[in-house]
């Protein structure tokens, strides 16, 4: 379909640069910001990528005339010429129809841009694409994306995991706030509905220099929808079914302004039974979850922007009943089985063994435009985790389960209080400088039947300077950090408390260099981080009842250090777009929870022996993704990751690395047909390389296998309002596999065919 631009030009001051910039802002025709957009600036071959506020931004330009490219997701691809003479902020608004494109002439004001600090250009989940590809978690939309997989404990709860690392190692930040949960276990997910997801943004490699030890894999942006400040009343319901587990879940999304307040409000709420496999049904897998979120915006003035949210989340997640076993007969019985042991007819009833999450957030945002090209920035925020995990073990004695039976084994709420300044500036030698302050308490409380996850009250101190620089083709980025942390932990000994204290501090550091030529980007980058040992891998010893594992701390362990390097590659053209990254991770002392080739059998049941240590390691592999068009219908994605890790000691394979992957999706969309528009039609295949079996894991690593799944969809106008309607199948074969990635693999196989329908109607 054709597109209708309509171009406005903002004129002003002249930044004094020695070269101009160019700022496009890519909007509807109601104001909403288009992000995910693919531009293209000829004759020099510069690509860029609209980011959540539909803004993207070329640097360091010559004067001259250019020919621009918009490609957009589900608008046809549009182009037109600018004569650029001085700073530029070029504004589009984006909407049907087939109006000619005129030659425009700019002389534009003063901009900023949003640099990142990764090494690889950041990955972007664009919000058509998260309508399309929901799912039922936050781990499901990242599969979408290279160098991304999951670790899941059915299918409810899927850790992100960036090139083999996840948990402590890997940031989420829901808009500009860290999401502080209780990452520590395997079977801990964050707290986030995927129908309140927007968009998704991925900074990969190492982001420990820009939010510190958290980050040391990367981060992950939870991009919400953009708050409008035009009048009126706008919303959108959203609808999903899913039959592998007979699911359904509604989510409303509100939005109004006056004056200089907007707000917005997000409900959503999902309800599963148990899920189906190609083995038969996982019994008490089921979930129901409910969140809520309220937004609040208030210009103050011309250059202040005042923001608030609050942000709710309630969570019920069974466990599946086939992994807590009374005996070690039975465990050994269901690990050579490696199907379903235990058989129950399909509930929405959630029973023990199951978890109770509830997560409370609460931010407060204030950004301030400064005179002489400066920004500032201040995110202060609360939140509360508050984690129950309830076990399917009943005492031997009336008495004590009368007592103690209704409680949970692990009872913890852990408390955090954040905040972070940020300053940007024009740098030393012209480029930008950016200068950061964090502050963090953390508290955490243990109430269970037992103590899991000691007492313990946490402080950080932390402070980051990084400076990116352009000469010509040419740019530079530069970045140190420093942090101190202050740990002390309470522990129940002998009927007693035991006070234990730690103060470790560390630095991380990062250098990245890029070069444009005509068609091509070469960058390269090493980077250094480090992270001290949670509690958790400190002090843990028992039933981790979630990951119904039994897992043993070591008091001894050392900080985490990191060192890496990243070269990468990319290419462009009107139609195709291609990114190939190789990397290499090195860890003097990696910490980790190992297999231990054991199987512990406690009151609570007969259970793996897992121990963390610190492990001199190694991970290195290579991302691959290429998007193109056949034809003005046809397109074509293709993504490989191919990812290694192991001990450097004695070179066996380290726990919990993702298999290679190969995904390949075909995607075709026609003109409109009667009601229908903007239909569209995918086929996507994944092929997954059998996984390397770790030292004193209790079952072989899986074999490989193929999936593939199909989806179809457009929208039909309503008036003034329109639906979207999405098909999708998942596993479509119903093929029955075990995911080296899957908490369950030892037990059971994978979900299988699941059709989804989604619908979306906006006003």
């Amino acid at each position: 379909m054709g597109m209708h631009v309509l171009v406005v030009l903002c004129a002003g001051l002249s930044a004094a640069m020695a070269l101009p910039r160019l700022e496009v802002r890519l909007s509807d025709s109601a104001g909403t910001p288009i992000p995910g957009a693919r531009l293209l600036l000829e004759p020099l071959h510069q690509g860029a990528i609209t980011n959540r506020d539909g803004h993207a931004l070329f640097r360091e330009l010559p004067v001259g005339e250019y020919r621009l490219t918009v490609r957009a997701l589900g608008y046809g691809p549009a182009e037109y010429v600018v004569h650029l003479r001085r700073d530029t902020v070029l504004q589009l608004v984006l909407a049907p129809g087939a109006v000619a494109l005129p030659e425009v002439a700019v002389e534009g004001n003063r901009i900023s841009g949003e640099p990142t600090l990764s090494i690889s250009p950041p990955l972007f989940l664009a919000p058509r694409e998260v309508d399309v590809h929901r799912g039922q978690t936050l781990g499901e939309l990242l599969r979408q994306l290279p160098g991304l997989s999951t670790l899941s404990t059915g299918p409810a709860i899927a850790k992100p995991v960036l090139r083999g690392m996840t948990g402590e190692r890997l940031l989420v930040l829901t808009d500009k706030l860290p999401l502080y949960g209780q990452v520590w276990g395997a079977e801990h997910a964050p707290e986030l509905d995927p129908l309140v997801v927007e968009a998704l943004q991925v900074l990969r490699g190492t982001a420990a220099v820009e939010y510190g030890s958290d980050a040391l894999a990367g981060a992950i942006r939870v991009i919400p929808k953009p708050l409008s400040m035009q009048p009126g009343l706008r919303g959108e319901l959203r609808a999903e079914g899913i039959s592998v587990n007979r699911q359904g879940a509604l989510g409303l999304w509100l939005e109004g302004a006056r004056g200089k307040w907007g707000w917005q409000m997000v409900l959503s709420a999902r309800k599963a039974a148990d899920v189906e496999t190609p083995q038969g049904l996982l019994a008490n897998t089921a979930f129901d979850q409910y969140s809520a979120a309220l937004r609040l915006q208030h210009q103050l003035g011309v250059h202040t922007l005042l923001r608030g949210r609050l942000q709710l989340y309630d969570a019920r997640l069974g466990i599946f009943a086939g992994m807590h076993l009374g005996n070690l007969s039975d465990l050994e019985r269901a690990l050579r089985a490696g199907r379903p042991l235990v058989q129950r007819p399909r509930s929405y009833a959630i029973e023990p063994p199951y978890q109770r999450v509830r997560h409370r957030l609460l931010e407060l945002t204030a950004e301030q435009e400064l005179p002489s090209e400066r920004r500032w920035e201040l995110v202060m925020g609360w939140q509360q985790s508050w984690r129950q995990e309830y076990d399917a073990h009943r005492f031997w004695n009336d008495s004590l389960q009368a007592l103690f039976g209704a409680r949970p084994a692990y009872d913890v709420t852990l408390t955090t209080w954040s905040l972070r300044s940020e300053l940007e500036q024009p740098g030393l030698f012209s480029g930008r400088l950016h200068a950061v302050v964090d502050l963090r308490r953390q508290g955490n409380v243990s109430e269970g039947v037992q103590r899991f996850v000691p007492n313990f009250l946490s402080y950080l101190l932390g402070g980051a300077l990084w400076q990116e620089w352009f000469w010509g083709r040419w740019r530079a980025v530069v970045g140190l950090r420093g942090d101190g942390i202050w740990l002390s932990v309470w522990r129940s000994v002998a009927q007693s408390w035991r006070k234990s204290s730690y103060r470790w501090s560390g630095g991380a550091a990062m250098v990245s260099l890029q070069r444009k030529w005509l068609r091509w980007d070469a960058r390269a980058g090493i980077a250094t981080g480090w992270r001290p040992p949670t509690v958790v891998e400190l002090y843990a010893n028992g039933v981790h009842h979630g990951a119904a594992i039994f897992e043993v701390g070591d008091s001894t362990l050392p900080p985490e250090r990191l060192w890496m390097a990243e070269l990468g590659l990319s290419a462009h053209s009107s139609r195709w777009h291609g990114d190939a990254a190789a990397f290499l991770y090195w860890f003097p002392r990696f910490l980790g929870s190992f297999p231990a080739g054991e199987l512990i059998l406690t009151v609570r049941g007969a259970f793996p022996l897992f121990r963390y240590r610190a492990v001199p390691a190694v991970l290195t592999g290579v991302e691959a993704n290429l998007q193109g068009e056949l034809l003005p219908w046809l397109r074509l994605e293709g993504q490989a990751t191919v990812l290694r890790g192991w001990e450097a000691e004695d070179g066996t394979s380290l726990y919990g690395i993702p298999p290679a992957q190969l995904r390949l999706r075909v995607h075709a969309h026609g003109p409109s047909v009667s009601l229908l528009h903007l239909p569209f039609a995918e086929l996507t295949m994944t092929a997954v390389a059998p996984a390397a079996t770790a030292p004193h894991d209790y079952a072989p690593a899986p074999p490989g296998y193929l999936l593939w799944d199909a989806a179809l969809g457009g929208t039909i106008p309503l008036g003034v309002t329109e639906l979207m309607l999405v098909l999708e199948a998942q596993n479509l074969f119903n093929r029955a596999y075990h995911s080296a990635m899957s908490r369950l693999r030892y037990f059971a196989a994978e979900p299988g065919r699941s059709i989804s329908v989604r619908l979306s109607w906006r006003w």
